[in-house]
Parts: C-alpha cells; sequence; structure tokens
C-alpha cells in the first residue's frame, strides 16, 4: 500500500460527509468509488441497492440509531484489574504467576515484559489449553483494552483469577521499565 493512500482516501471521505451533510453537490450515494493510485485513475460504479437490507430495503427493520452498540465489542474496563506497579511487586517478591501478553506480534517484536506468554487476543479462545489454570493470570495488551477483554473471556472459560494489568505495556515502559524500547 502506498503511503498516502490513506490520506487520498480519507479526504474523499470527508468530501462526502460534507456534501452530505450541507446538502450540496452530488454525493456517491448508491456508488463505489475506486480509485488506482498507481494510474492516478478514478471509477466509479452504480449499486443496486438489496431489498432484503434492514436499513435501506423494501422492508427496513432498522430506521433509528436506538439499541446500536458502538463499542464493537471492547471493553476498557474491567473490576479484576492490577497496577503495573503491583505486577512488578510480585514479580521482584518471585511470586509463581504468569503473564499473558495478548497484543499482535509486531507488537510484541518492539518490545515486552520479559518472561510473558505470547497468545494474540484473536487466538485466545483457541489457546486456552496452553495456559494454566492453578496459578493467578495476568493479562496485558498495549493500553489495557484488549486485555480487559481477554479477561472476560478467561475469566467466562473458567479462569477465575485472570486479572487485567491496568494500562497494559505502556504503563509499563512509563512506570517500571523505562529502558525497554517503545
Amino acid at each position: 500500500m502506498l503511503g498516502v493512500l490513506p490520506g487520498v482516501i480519507g479526504t474523499l471521505q470527508a468530501t462526502e460527509a460534507i456534501k452530505l451533510l450541507s446538502g450540496i453537490g452530488e454525493p456517491l450515494t448508491g456508488k463505489l468509488l475506486h480509485y488506482d493510485a498507481l494510474s492516478a485513475k478514478f471509477r466509479s460504479f452504480n449499486l443496486r441497492p438489496d431489498p432484503e437490507c434492514a436499513v435501506c430495503g423494501n422492508n427496513p427493520t432498522i430506521t433509528g440509531l436506538e439499541g446500536v452498540d458502538y463499542s464493537c465489542g471492547i471493553t476498557e474496563e474491567t473490576d479484576a484489574s492490577i497496577t503495573v506497579v503491583e505486577l512488578s511487586n510480585k514479580l521482584k517478591a518471585n511470586e509463581k504467576i504468569t503473564i499473558l501478553d495478548v497484543r499482535e506480534p509486531v507488537e510484541v517484536a518492539a518490545c515486552r515484559i520479559e518472561g510473558a506468554t505470547f497468545i494474540p487476543l484473536a487466538q485466545l479462545k483457541e489457546r486456552l489449553n496452553e495456559l494454566p489454570r492453578d496459578i493467578p493470570l495476568f493479562v496485558h495488551c498495549k493500553s489495557g483494552k484488549r486485555s480487559a477483554r481477554a479477561v472476560t473471556l478467561l475469566r467466562d472459560a473458567g479462569y477465575p483469577d485472570a486479572m487485567n494489568i491496568e494500562g497494559g505495556i505502556d504503563a509499563w515502559l512509563s512506570r517500571i521499565n523505562r529502558d525497554l524500547p517503545e
């Protein structure tokens, strides 16, 4: 992908939003705009409406924004959490614990907490058998959002001692180990 491509498409999307909100120009409603960045060419395709569509079909069932979940299933908080300072104290005391890193491989390659088990969040459900059930399990990601979701999944799967590491690797880097690369 060309580095400037998201900027071009983002600008086009912003332009469409302005046209729709202000009621000016001819918006691309019902069309698909194709941009070939290598040849700098645009093509427009007409789209046929889906008669079964719940929003714009012949018998729409969604007519407003009531009841829409905007979180995409990502939980930002959990009552089962520990601070990075508390975790650091457990490590210094040589307590038997498991630290689970649910970030993506590229994130783990940049920096990680020594000794942490790595299982990306998307693979966690299928790889639960790799985690011990008999010792406390502390989960982290970059900032604490994905790990909070992982803790919910783990507790539902029979890991009652799973806890979220508040602030994730960002908090670890800023408060505990400033020597790791960010």
